[in-house]
């Protein structure tokens, strides 16, 4: 059995000195030319002599594990072509390493590879040992970042997991910086990969990277909306192939963003092979849905100076709803959920029903952050189907069952979310990463909604309370695998309390509108999982079983959760929870600084390894 304890005894006692590395004097850079191995050799003499210390922590059967669980868990990034990727993890088993009955290669061993090697077993822990500290290996693939001084695309590669894992650390400025750094760089090395010297796999392998890191520029935040770096209009490369075509290093048929949008834009995607371009469109809409809500939304001052109603054809939302649409229309009857269920796609091979949900989970959270956006924050008991009861309010009445038809959609599409992490459990396969706890986040907020406001769906939301337990339950784990789900924890047992409050006595509320939470509302917006900026204002012990004034409300929404979940404060005893407006008045203030790293200077010069990409 393979160990998931990755450093051997000496690793362990020993510290890896990476803080004053850092600070070392950076000198000037020149350009490596393809013909220029000295300078390859070079650097690989001073990752060894630098990474000495790490001598054991790579070895090649855990990385080449690493990899493929990477591959399967990370469908939004799968730019490892695992071919060549095992090929070299298997070269340096055989040939890297110290003499001995029993090698073990270095970290130098694996080249100019060796921070993307560290990288993957750092983004990977959190699956096969949660508990066990991934910063040994964060700091070599850092330090690998810092010492290259020349570019290729194992750097950017680096880079875009370095990115994954700061964001799933709850560390989204360390995220965004290493996004926007993975982007320059690919820009920097896409001259290159026109060249004549590439082949049609090392191509394919820029072209996979290059939208990792579209991916990335859409889904990681640093607290705020941000313009894309890289813009759909300027992309000037084919979209990504099919996963059979990429694994036989073929490109297959090339669709362009711009020039094809005619055919391509219209075409149906029956199996999950080719699911990677739909990731990539979907993902671009669901950033653009984002942007809207986050930057206002409704009471964006756009929207209330052309008094825009959602219906009309003219809104922004309804062209958001529109285009989303669109790109649902082209999910063939086997890649649509609840159509088909997850076991089958799962049942097909490692990776499918991971990639399946992913594209499934787009689309129901962009549905549901649409639909959410004009409903009230908090109704009554009895509130109905409507419309904003806060200003700025809708100048005209909406078309007959508009609102209902919003309801059935929002409230539907929560509890596919849930379906889907549930049912990928339930087959052995969880998909606990980033962006699918945030969606598993966004819709434990409208099941618990529904649950305790039912007339808000006309009662077609029976079970609801299960759905709020197996989120609570996923929220529970996800914690404990990755930090940026604390935030999000802690939002979602306040956000049930307060809820759970209002259904049992309205009176408490009456008068209060949106504007009252404004930073709960923020909160729960937050794609980024921090967690308040003063925690010393919220109750503490979150996670301690306690008592419920209303059992019957409480246990509805934690009977059916199979984890230690507990409720939340007393809310029996008046101290036990401050005031509502005490407790939120700083919730959502997350103390932003300014985008960049102090006294950081990240300097690169374009270079191939060997006049090519160094992939093979």
């Amino acid at each position: 059995m393979v160990r998931t304890t990755i450093a051997c005894s000496r690793c362990r006692q020993q510290p890896i000195p990476h803080a004053s590395r850092s600070r070392q004097q950076r000198h000037s850079i020149d350009v490596i030319s393809p013909d220029d191995g000295s300078r390859t050799d070079e650097y690989n003499d001073q990752l060894h002599t630098r990474l000495a210390v790490s001598d054991c922590i790579l070895d090649p059967a855990l990385v080449l594990r690493a990899g493929t669980i990477f591959k399967d868990k990370f469908p939004e990034v799968p730019f490892l072509h695992m071919s060549t990727f095992r090929k070299l993890v298997k070269s340096v088993g055989r040939h890297g390493g110290n003499s001995g009955p029993s090698p073990a290669p270095s970290s130098a061993g694996f080249g100019r590879a060796a921070g993307l090697c560290a990288a993957l077993l750092a983004i990977t822990l959190p699956f096969t040992d949660p508990q066990a500290s991934r910063i040994q290996y964060v700091n070599i693939a850092k330090e690998t970042i810092s010492l290259d001084e020349s570019m290729d695309i194992y750097t950017v590669q680096t880079l875009i997991i370095l990115a994954i894992h700061e964001w799933g650390n709850g560390k989204p400025r360390q995220a965004w910086i290493y996004s926007g750094m993975a982007i320059r760089s690919m820009q920097l090395i896409s001259p290159m990969a026109d060249s004549d010297k590439c082949t049609e796999l090392q191509q394919e392998i820029y072209n996979r990277t290059f939208w990792s890191c579209f991916v990335l520029d859409r889904l990681i935040f640093c607290g705020k909306p941000q313009p894309p770096a890289l813009p759909l209009a300027s992309v000037d490369t084919h979209w990504p192939s099919r996963e059979t075509d990429y694994a036989f290093g073929l490109s297959g048929v090339k669709w362009y963003p711009n020039k094809t949008v005619g055919i391509q834009s219209t075409s149906v995607v029956e199996y999950v092979d080719g699911y990677f371009s739909l990731l990539v469109q979907g993902v671009d809409i669901w950033a653009e849905i984002l942007r809207w809500i986050v930057s206002g939304g409704r009471r964006h001052p756009d929207v209330v100076t052309a008094r825009e109603t959602p219906w009309s054809e003219r809104s922004h939302w309804w062209r958001m709803y529109q285009r989303l649409d669109s790109w649902r229309q082209r999910h063939g009857s086997r890649i649509r959920f609840p159509d088909v269920g997850v076991d089958g796609h799962v049942s097909l091979r490692g990776g499918d029903g991971e990639a399946f949900v992913y594209i499934n989970l787009i689309y129901h959270v962009s549905i549901l952050f649409l639909c959410r956006e004009y409903i009230p924050f908090l109704p009554t008991p009895a509130s109905r189907p409507s419309g904003p009861v806060d200003p700025p309010l809708l100048d005209e009445p909406a078309p007959i069952g508009w609102w209902e038809n919003r309801a059935s959609e929002l409230f539907f599409a929560s509890s596919n979310i849930t379906s889907l992490l549930h049912q990928l459990k339930e087959e052995g396969t969880p998909l606990i990463t980033p962006f699918a706890g945030f969606c598993a986040f966004s819709a434990a907020t409208m099941n618990i909604y529904v649950a305790c406001f039912p007339q808000m769906n006309l009662g077609r939301s029976q079970g609801r309370e299960a759905d709020a337990g197996r989120d609570l339950a996923y929220l529970d784990e996800f914690q404990e695998r990755w930090p940026m789900g604390a935030g999000w924890w802690a939002t979602i047992q306040r956000t049930k309390d307060l809820i759970q409050r209002a259904s049992v006595d309205w009176s408490g509320f009456e008068g209060k509108t949106r504007a009252d939470f404004v930073n709960l509302e923020t909160s729960i917006h937050d794609c980024t999982g921090l967690s308040p900026k003063n925690d010393e204002h919220c109750p503490e012990n979150d996670r301690a079983p306690t008592e419920s004034v209303n059992d019957q409300v409480t246990l509805r929404l934690q009977e059916p959760s199979q984890s230690n979940i507990a409720s939340s404060q007393s809310l029996s005893n008046p101290q036990a929870m401050p005031d509502w407006h005490e407790l939120w008045s700083l919730w959502g203030d997350h103390n932003l600084a300014p985008f960049g790293v102090e006294g950081s200077s990240y300097e690169y010069s374009l270079a191939f390894q060997d006049g090519n990409m160094s992939l093979n």
